[in-house]
C-alpha cells in the first residue's frame, strides 16, 4: 500500500522519533535515518529491520536529504541503499547525483557511484566513484575526476574536496585548463573561492607567450600572480630566467628571482648570472644585481663581464646594457676596467666611462672614455678614445709610452692591428735590434702617429706626421722615462677569465630540466675550469 509522511501515525511516529533523536545529539550519538516519503514500501521477515522503498523515495539524516527511485534503509545498521536518479542534497549549497548511493548513518558516511556529479554554489566536480565524508565534511575519488568553476577546468587522478575551506588537494596527472593558460602537475592544491593554487613536485604553466617550470610553488589564476622554488624557470619569448625563488606577475610581466639567479637571451646568446635580478617583460627590461656577471658568446670567443649592478633595456636586437662600479671584462684578446660601462646592440658598441683601461695583447689603453664598435659578426671591429689618450707597453728597460688627444684604432680578428693617435701627440719608444738588444731611445713629439701592431699586438711600426722635435737617446742617457699623467696598472690587469670569474663556475643550463647541461662548444666545461 502507498506509504506516505501525510498519514497520521507516520506524523506521531516521526515527532517521536525526532525528540529522540534530539537527546540523541545531546548525548553524541549518532542520528538516525529517516523516511520522508515513498509511494511504495515493503518488508520481509527474512531481513528483520529493513524496508524496500520505491517511487518518489525521500530520506532524510543529520540535516541531509536523500531523493531516488528506489532505496533500502535498514534502521537496524542506520544505513540505506539508493538506486537510480540518486539525489542528495545538503543545506542550500551542496548537491550530489549519482546513479547508485551507500549511506552509512552512524559514520554519516556516503559512497556514490555510476555519472556522479558534485556541485555547490561555485563549482562542480564530476566523477565516476565519489566518497563523501560529512562528519569531516571531506568529498574524495581515486578513479579520476573533472572540475569546473568560473573560471578554470581541472582534472586529475585523485581528489579530495575539504568542503568548509573550498580546497582541492589533487595528486596524480593533474591538469588545469584555463582560458589564459594550462598547468600540469603531480600534486596540487586549489582554493575554489580565491582561485589559489599550491603545487608539489614537476610543474608547468604554459601558454602561447610563456612557459614556467618548477617543483614547488604557488599560483593565483585570478590576479595571475606566481611565486616558484626549487628548479624553477621562466620562459617568455627569447629570454628565459632562473633562481631558486622566483616571483612572476603574468599581467605585467614582471618577474625577479633570488639566488643562484640565470638569465638567459637565446637571440644575443647572452647569459646572466647573478643573486638577485628583476625582470619587466612589457618595457623589455632587465635588472641584476649581487655579484652579477655577464657572459656574451660570440662564435669560439666569449666576453665576462662583472659589475656591481647591470641593467638592460630595449627589444632583443636593440637592447641597451649599462654596468655600474667596479667593471671589469675579458675576452681571449682584450680585457679592461671601468667605474662604469654602455653597451648598444643597434649600434654595436661598447663603452667604458671614467677611469676606463683596456689591454690588448702588451698594450695598455687609457683615456677619458673608450669606445669599442664590434661589426655585423659582433667582433671587435675598431676602438674610439676622444680625450687624454695614453699608451704604455711595458719594455725589460721601461716603459713605452704614446700620448694624444684623440685616438681612433682598428681591430683584425679581436686584436688591435693600426691606431692613429691625433693632437700633440708625444712618444718614449725603447728601440731594440733583431736580436732585441737596446739600442736607444726615441722620444719625439708630432701632430699624428700611426701605429701597426704584430700579431702578438707588439708595435711593429710608427710613423710620425708633421714632425715638430724628436730625439733618440743612448741607452741610459734619458733622464725624464714617464710622461705627465703616467699610470701603469699592472696589479690591475685582468689576465684570464679567473679574475672575472673569481672562482664562480657558470652551468649555461637548458631551458627544462629535462635536458642535459648546455656548454657552447668554445666554453666547454673543461676550458671554464681552466
Amino acid at each position: 500500500m502507498p506509504f506516505s509522511i501525510k498519514n497520521k501515525l507516520f506524523y506521531i511516529f516521526f515527532i517521536f522519533f525526532a525528540l529522540g533523536f534530539s537527546q540523541q545529539n545531546l548525548n553524541d550519538k549518532p542520528a538516525l535515518i529517516q523516511i520522508l516519503h515513498a509511494d511504495y514500501a515493503t518488508t520481509n521477515e527474512k531481513y528483520p529491520g529493513k524496508q524496500l522503498l520505491s517511487g518518489n523515495v525521500e530520506i532524510e539524516h543529520d540535516h541531509a536529504t536523500l531523493y531516488c527511485d528506489k532505496a533500502i534503509v535498514d534502521k537496524q545498521e542506520n544505513t540505506a541503499i539508493a538506486v537510480g536518479n540518486v539525489r542528495m542534497v545538503q543545506g542550500d549549497s551542496l548537491e550530489m547525483r549519482s546513479g547508485y548511493l551507500s549511506y552509512d548513518g552512524n559514520q554519516s558516511f556516503a559512497k556514490a557511484i555510476d555519472h556522479v556529479f558534485l556541485q555547490d554554489p561555485k563549482m562542480n566536480l564530476q566523477t565516476d566513484t565519489l566518497m563523501l565524508d560529512r562528519k569531516k565534511q571531506i568529498a574524495f575519488y581515486n578513479s579520476g575526476g573533472i572540475i569546473h568553476d568560473s573560471i578554470n577546468e581541472l582534472k586529475s587522478k585523485i581528489g579530495k574536496y575539504f568542503l568548509n575551506q573550498k580546497k582541492y588537494s589533487f595528486i596524480n596527472n593533474v591538469h588545469i585548463n584555463n582560458p589564459d593558460y594550462q598547468l600540469d602537475s603531480y600534486q596540487l592544491d586549489y582554493f575554489t573561492d580565491s582561485g589559489v593554487s599550491n603545487f608539489y613536485g614537476p610543474t608547468k604553466i604554459y601558454n602561447d607567450h610563456s612557459y614556467i617550470y618548477s617543483e614547488k610553488g604557488h599560483y593565483d589564476s585570478k590576479n595571475k600572480i606566481s611565486w616558484f622554488v626549487k628548479n624553477a624557470f621562466i620562459k617568455d619569448r627569447h629570454t628565459t630566467i632562473r633562481g631558486d625563488s622566483l616571483y612572476y606577475e603574468q599581467k605585467t610581466g614582471y618577474a625577479n628571482a633570488n639566488r643562484n639567479v640565470v638569465l638567459h637571451d637565446s637571440l644575443n646568446n647572452v647569459w646572466i648570472f647573478s643573486n638577485y635580478g628583476e625582470y619587466w617583460g612589457k618595457k623589455d627590461s632587465i635588472e641584476v644585481t649581487k655579484k652579477p656577471l655577464i657572459i656574451s658568446i660570440s662564435n669560439k670567443d666569449s666576453l665576462y663581464i662583472r659589475a656591481q649592478k647591470f641593467i638592460a633595456a630595449g627589444k632583443q636586437d636593440q637592447r641597451k646594457l649599462w654596468g655600474f662600479n667596479q667593471v671589469r671584462f675579458f675576452s681571449k684578446d682584450f680585457s679592461g676596467r671601468a667605474d662604469s660601462l654602455y653597451r648598444d646592440d643597434r649600434l654595436r658598441i661598447l663603452k667604458l666611462m671614467k677611469k676606463p683601461v683596456l689591454w690588448n695583447g702588451n698594450s695598455q689603453i687609457t683615456g677619458n672614455i673608450i669606445k669599442i664598435k664590434n661589426d655585423s659578426l659582433n667582433h671587435a671591429d675598431s676602438l674610439f678614445i676622444p680625450k687624454k689618450v695614453f699608451i704604455i707597453q711595458k719594455d725589460s728597460a721601461g716603459y713605452n709610452q704614446i700620448k694624444g688627444k684623440k685616438l681612433v684604432g682598428k681591430f683584425v680578428k679581436n686584436k688591435i692591428h693600426k691606431i692613429d693617435i691625433l693632437g700633440n701627440t708625444e712618444v718614449i719608444y725603447y728601440l731594440r735590434d733583431e736580436q732585441n738588444n737596446l739600442t736607444g731611445i726615441e722620444k719625439n713629439k708630432s701632430s699624428k702617429i700611426s701605429i701597426t701592431f704584430d700579431k702578438k699586438t707588439d708595435i711593429e711600426t710608427v710613423k710620425f706626421y708633421e714632425k715638430v722635435e724628436g730625439i733618440i737617446y743612448p741607452p741610459g742617457k734619458l733622464t725624464k722615462k714617464i710622461f705627465k699623467g703616467f699610470d701603469w696598472r699592472g696589479k690591475e690587469i685582468i689576465r684570464t677569465k679567473k679574475d672575472v670569474l673569481e672562482g664562480f663556475m657558470p652551468v649555461f643550463k637548458a631551458e627544462t630540466t629535462q635536458q642535459n647541461t648546455f656548454l657552447p662548444e668554445s666554453d666547454s666545461e673543461e676550458n671554464i675550469k681552466k
